[in-house]
């Protein structure tokens, strides 16, 4: 993503320096910014009102975007603990999949500069880890949550953008 005025948004969560509401806003300005985009596409694309989100679900999508981000390291460690408890992900080489480097699955540490590079360069393995942090977001995290208060998002908490094989791995029962 990039600011009005061209410089990367950037978001070390790992950084002990930065506030969790400098964090959450930016999140929060990442996602508001990326809407904005969906929306003036859909517009532009002659798409109609059906593809502009409304409301609810600018909402929802703001919500997770800002959900993740502030359970970033939680949700990467949980994602790694995923893949590693399943052998044929190893096995084949799918760890890229999950958008995970072969180093952070096998050391759980990893170079966390080799994987700043990778998900700068990789897109596809950028998209992969975001749909896997996402998908744990939602099944760990807000569809409990959301259960517990007896509330409901507009796509009822379904994860269905994601393949059924990385599915089974991100919400088997440990």
């Amino acid at each position: 993503k990039k600011q009005e005025n061209g410089d990367p948004i950037t978001i070390d969560t790992s950084d002990s320096s930065v506030e969790a509401l400098q964090v959450a806003i930016t999140a929060g300005g990442i996602a508001v910014n990326a809407i904005d985009q969906r929306n003036k596409s859909a517009d532009a694309d002659g798409d109609g009102e059906n593809a502009v989100l409304d409301t609810s679900e600018q909402q929802t999508v703001s919500g997770r975007v800002v959900g993740v981000v502030m359970r970033l390291p939680e949700l990467e460690s949980l994602l790694v603990d995923k893949v590693k408890g399943v052998g044929w992900v190893s096995k084949y080489g799918e760890e890229e999949s999950f958008g995970l480097l072969r180093s952070e699955v096998k050391d759980s540490e990893g170079d966390s500069g080799q994987l700043a590079e990778q998900l700068q360069l990789n897109p596809l393995l950028r998209m992969n880890r975001a749909e896997c942090l996402l998908a744990l977001f939602i099944d760990t995290v807000e569809k409990p949550q959301l259960e517990r208060i007896g509330q409901r998002v507009p796509d009822s908490s379904r994860v269905d953008f994601i393949d059924a094989d990385r599915l089974e791995v991100l919400v088997a029962e440990d």
